[in-house]
């Protein structure tokens, strides 16, 4: 089993990966992501269904440790869906009011759900036979109202609740970060009129990387002084995003084996569609 569900978990990583380095719509990066999701977690289930556990010592581990890794990616790219799609698009002090009250809602899942925390967290077994075996559901013991659509087949009385603990950790990473880069947006970007709406970057980073590095190379910034790293930390202030490490991003494109300026390429594209689109309409 371990065998198996590791591999299936690299397939998981990869084809992640490889939504985010080559989807450059936000939107439509995060929906691909939670397709792949349901695809592997059908997989996994059919490989459950056709290879019973052993003993409850293989279940146990199964529904406490495996299949959280896999399902709070589900929930992570879900939460993130629906977060940003209902993002308001005013001020920041709107944006960051409406980040700080999903992140209240992740501290308040925690507070109410500390004691299974601490037990998990801590590596506790006692209550292993009640929490990780199929057949002992409590419903009293589901944190919300998902208990009435839980698959008894597949999920046990906590294994849901630990994949919401891993994603809520993983989310909670993601709104500080949003938070943080509308501080920083702030601090680097100039006051505008109170009526101009600020312009957020919605496509994905490896597209914003690749555009970074061709302004760079044309040296048409600070008479071609600015470096990757200066023009890097201005765009992510100004586009409000965190970009990472660039450089390790640089080398992925630069070794793609199809296209190694797909972005590029599509701006050219969409930029050449709307030229021919506007000579037939004189």
């Amino acid at each position: 089993m371990q065998a198996f569900t590791r591999r299936l978990y690299e397939k998981l990583e990869t084809q992640l990966k490889k939504i985010i380095s080559e989807e450059y719509h936000l939107l439509k990066q995060t929906s691909q992501c939670i397709n792949v999701c349901q695809e592997i977690l059908k997989e996994l289930r059919r490989y459950i269904e056709k290879n019973p556990f052993k003993d409850n010592v293989e279940e146990i581990e199964f529904f406490k440790e495996i299949k959280p890794r896999f399902y709070s990616q589900f929930i992570y790219y879900v939460k993130i869906f629906h977060i940003e799609i209902n993002r308001p698009t005013g001020s920041d002090t709107v944006q960051r009011k409406y980040l700080k009250t999903h992140l209240h809602r992740i501290t308040h899942f925690f507070e109410n759900n500390l004691d299974f925390y601490q037990y998990y967290r801590s590596g506790s077994t006692h209550f292993d036979e009640v929490y990780f075996i199929r057949g002992k559901h409590d419903l009293r013991l589901f944190p919300d109202d998902l208990a009435l659509t839980i698959d008894p087949a597949f999920c046990t009385t906590q294994s849901y609740k630990v994949s919401k603990l891993f994603a809520n950790e993983l989310l909670r990473i993601y709104l500080n970060a949003a938070i943080t880069l509308l501080d920083r947006t702030d601090a680097i970007v100039p006051a505008q009129p109170a009526k101009q709406q600020r312009v957020q970057w919605t496509g994905s980073k490896v597209a914003l990387i690749e555009l970074i590095y061709a302004l760079q190379s044309a040296g048409i910034f600070n008479n071609g002084s600015a470096d990757i790293k200066q023009l890097s930390s201005y765009l992510e202030g100004v586009f409000q995003v965190e970009l990472g490490n660039v450089y390790n991003v640089f080398q992925e494109m630069r070794i793609r084996k199809k296209n190694r300026t797909s972005f590029l390429d599509l701006l050219k594209e969409g930029l050449l569609r709307r030229m021919d689109e506007a000579d037939e309409s004189y």
